[in-house]
């Protein structure tokens, strides 16, 4: 789910852009939500880069570097889309809405299944393994979750 902090942002470029209600409850209804609060943290991602764009375009909004964007990074290594693609997809599955706990329990699972201790220390074949692992742990997830609805 989004987070607290994803949330506010949202409104606060909502009105800074001076959305009305229904233009807001259109692009919501692009991602097949009603709310803010039912985005996932991906798609909150997503929906805060729209409508930061389109408040830089305005020129209402000075757009802040993306996590990660201007490291130098050697070419072998990981690229900032596929770090932050990581720590969104993690976020998705990671049982606990708080930064901390998201942080350690992501790295954890990165020195126990990939033997590295950070995502920065990731190669661009290694993450994506690891987004592809990731991946994989959601959708099973999803299937354990479908189960448990159904005996019911």
């Amino acid at each position: 789910m989004a987070t607290g902090f994803q949330i506010r942002k949202i409104h606060t470029l909502k009105n800074i852009l001076g959305l009305d209600d229904d233009c807001y409850q259109d692009m919501l209804m692009s991602f097949g939500v009603g709310t803010s609060k039912n985005l996932t943290y991906t798609e909150a991602i997503i929906f805060i880069e729209i409508l930061e764009d389109k408040a830089v375009e305005s020129g209402l909004w000075e757009k802040l570097p993306k996590k990660y964007e201007g490291l130098f990074r050697d070419d072998a290594m990981a690229s900032d889309s596929q770090l932050r693609m990581i720590e969104g997809l993690w976020r998705e599955i990671c049982y606990f809405d708080n930064n901390k706990f998201a942080q350690i329990s992501l790295r954890k699972f990165l020195k126990s299944k990939h033997g590295v201790d950070d995502v920065m220390f990731l190669t661009k074949d290694k993450a994506s393994k690891v987004i592809q692992s990731i991946k994989a742990m959601k959708k099973n997830l999803k299937k354990a979750k479908f189960h448990r609805v159904q005996r019911v």
